[in-house]
């Protein structure tokens, strides 16, 4: 699908920001996974010329998007389910610290991790997700509640005083459109808390064209001013946000060394067996990823 329009403002004009890196390319299957190793792998990146909003070309029809995440099965995820439940309890320490508990749904839950941490902690908890595998894992594994579908299709009569997305606007084509629509589930005094890369961030700057979160799945790429511009537009104000710290195992942060060819993740997994630390979790902050508290206008 060719290029039209800026997915922030709906301006026809822009220029190219970084290159394509797709003759990179070596697996495809898995572009749309979780744990996808396709760092540093993106089509063109265009800058809008009116709002300045960074994002893939060529831009993905909506319709084939979907297509692509229903059909997403990620095992290798399923092996981080402690280091993310630390994650996401840090998140939470955070949450209850100025909403308190109370109805919250998860919007891209992926298998649940997120939700059955709430749950253990006393929120009444749902989840949207569209990949079929991930939800089928969240309702037979977990027991949590999931519409299998897109946001776009979720309905529901119920208000929620918290609704995330961790990880999920970057992979939008329509950003304004979904966030719009989570509008009318918050409640007047609840919040939206999301996280997602920043290009204004320390590591996003000094990296440019190679942060390694340009990727074929992450469709837009915010800054501070754009993002403003975002919740402006969907009838939000950012209340506070922070540098988001991530637990991940060894095994998995050295398995990130495959963007650079097999030798260099062979050669770490080697080291680490051999030391025993495959499973040893550390908290990283340095990825360019923020969350976001904000509350409706």
């Amino acid at each position: 699908m060719s290029l039209e329009n800026c997915p922030l403002c709906g301006n026809g004009e822009f220029s190219l920001l970084y290159p394509s890196t797709l003759g990179k390319k070596k697996e495809a299957a898995s572009q749309y996974n979780c744990t996808s190793h396709g760092l540093g792998i993106h089509p063109d990146i265009f800058r809008c010329r009116s709002c300045a909003m960074v994002f893939n070309e060529p831009a993905p029809d909506s319709a084939d998007v979907a297509d692509e995440y229903e059909q997403v099965e990620d095992p290798e995820y399923l092996a981080q389910r402690e280091s993310r439940h630390l994650t996401f309890h840090r998140e939470l320490d955070a949450i209850e610290k100025v909403q308190g508990k109370g109805e919250l749904l998860d919007v891209g839950c992926y298998t649940g991790f997120f939700l059955e941490c709430a749950r253990e902690r006393g929120w009444n908890v749902s989840g949207v997700e569209p990949s079929r595998w991930a939800a089928e894992y969240a309702r037979n594994e977990l027991a949590v509640e999931i519409f299998n579908g897109p946001v776009e299709r979720y309905t529901t009569d119920r208000s929620f005083d918290v609704v995330t997305m961790w990880d999920v606007l970057e992979h939008l084509p329509n950003p304004v459109e979904v966030l719009s629509i989570l509008r009318q589930y918050v409640k007047p005094d609840g919040l939206l808390v999301f996280a997602t890369h920043n290009l204004d961030t320390t590591v996003a700057r000094v990296l440019g064209r190679n942060f390694p979160l340009f990727m074929e799945m992450h469709t837009v790429h915010f800054t501070n001013e754009t993002l403003t511009m975002l919740l402006e537009k969907t009838g939000f104000r950012l209340e506070r946000k922070h540098n988001q710290m991530r637990a991940v195992r060894l095994g998995y942060l050295f398995s990130r060394l495959r963007r650079f060819g097999e030798t260099p993740e062979r050669i770490a997994a080697s080291v680490l067996k051999a030391l025993s630390l495959e499973d040893r979790i550390v908290w990283t902050g340095l990825v360019g990823v923020e969350t976001y508290f904000v509350r409706p206008i």
